[in-house]
């Protein structure tokens, strides 16, 4: 009888699936669409947001 620390060692295939899974498609390219969503109250510029969350005050 074997005693063993840690499990027998997986075939190579099987450690980078598990690892890195493969992906089936790209991940698809987001390009910020910003709109305007009010002004700043303290710097007085106004605030544009993006549907990812992101916001960017204009000048």
């Amino acid at each position: 009888m074997r005693f063993l620390a840690s499990p027998p060692p997986a075939p190579v295939a099987v450690l980078r699936s598990v690892l890195r899974p493969a992906r089936r498609r790209p991940l698809p390219v987001h390009l910020h669409h910003y709109r305007r969503t009010g002004d700043d109250p303290f710097s007085g510029a106004s605030l544009y947001a993006c549907r990812c969350g992101v916001v960017r005050a204009g000048m």
